[in-house]
């Protein structure tokens, strides 16, 4: 693990966070165009890449084309040395982005050129520059056999640098969806991650039910490890369904039980987002979980949810062997 400086600013006010959601390469980069155009409360969206051509047909506050010198814009051609160089050769613009960013969400498709070699190399910037660092990238189909190896190569350098790396896999699109459109699919892994992002971005900068605060966030995703993601809905006359909904969809393979942290995040309508129902919710979902787990709970009313309740929820503290990974073990700015 690399040393963290202190942040810039006191995180007393929350509203006065810096977020940057930066996308990395072609996966990257179609999560955060995503991202974009639903909007996200009190985040900059930056989208990085090595092809320029794909650059320009995405939305995001801020676009950077890394490496022109090396590949002139026309992408790494699936080799991370490449992907690798282009960030390096692009450091100083990383540093300047970064300067001061609180909290640095980095997404990314790995097993291709730019995300797999580019995104530790960000990772490690967007650390040393004092934010706290989320990695959220997603693995690609096993059956893609070479791709899945540099994938989990690039994972091992990532949880080095990022705060919590937060792992999702193409396979599981095979067991939630196996008859629907290719591309249908992959939307629904980015509208996976656009939420993840959205839901907890907005959690320590807009007025909730039940706030998070920076400092929440640090104590349960700071450490340095290996985390999932859940996501559940409901109706509100049954909220023991959300954590069933939950348990059976999530977007890792991963043995969460006896994991020591967890962010728990409920959205629900005026009416039917109770005290209770939040209780008894919480209660399910921790009740595999280590009994000191520290656990830190927010929530959020809105209306557009009418008579569903919403659980998305970060499972982190695992440990690689719970992860069954792969058995091989608008302006467009140009550096570099």
């Amino acid at each position: 693990m690399i040393g963290r400086k202190e942040s810039k600013k006191s995180k007393q006010d929350s509203t006065e966070l810096n977020v940057y959601v930066v996308g990395v390469g072609g996966g990257g980069n179609n999560s955060i165009d995503r991202l974009s155009r639903i909007g996200v409360h009190g985040a900059k969206t930056v989208a990085v890449n090595t092809d320029k051509k794909h650059l320009q047909n995405k939305k995001a506050n801020e676009k950077m084309l890394i490496g022109r010198s090396h590949n002139y814009g026309r992408g790494a051609g699936g080799n991370p040395s490449v992907g690798k160089e282009c960030a390096e050769s692009a450091s100083g613009g990383f540093k300047k982005l970064f300067s001061d960013a609180d909290l640095v969400f980095l997404t990314t498709g790995l097993g291709g050129g730019t995300g797999t070699g580019a995104t530790p190399v960000i990772t490690e910037i967007a650390r040393r520059s004092g934010a706290m660092v989320i990695d959220i990238v997603t693995l690609p189909f096993s059956v893609e056999g070479n791709r899945k190896q540099l994938a989990w190569r690039s994972v091992h350098e990532i949880e080095s640098y990022a705060n919590s790396t937060i792992i999702l896999e193409n396979d599981k699109l095979l067991e939630v969806s196996p008859d629907m459109p290719i591309d249908k699919g992959f939307g629904l892994m980015d509208s996976v991650i656009s939420s993840l992002v959205k839901s907890v971005t907005e959690t320590i900068t807009k007025q909730s039910l039940i706030n998070l605060d920076f400092n929440d966030l640090r104590s349960v995703l700071g450490g340095g490890s290996y985390s999932t993601l859940m996501t559940g809905e409901a109706h509100s006359k049954e909220p023991e369904n959300v954590v069933k909904d939950a348990e059976g969809n999530p977007f890792l393979n991963a043995d969460y039980r006896g994991a020591d942290k967890a962010l728990i995040h409920l959205t629900g309508g005026s009416n039917s987002l109770s005290v209770k129902k939040m209780n008894d919710i919480v209660g399910r979902m921790t009740s595999k979980l280590d009994p000191r787990a520290g656990v830190i709970v927010g929530a959020r009313i809105d209306n557009e949810c009418k008579d569903k309740i919403k659980l998305m929820s970060i499972v982190t503290g695992l440990k690689e062997q719970d992860l069954y990974p792969f058995e091989d073990n608008n302006s467009i700015s140009a550096i570099g």
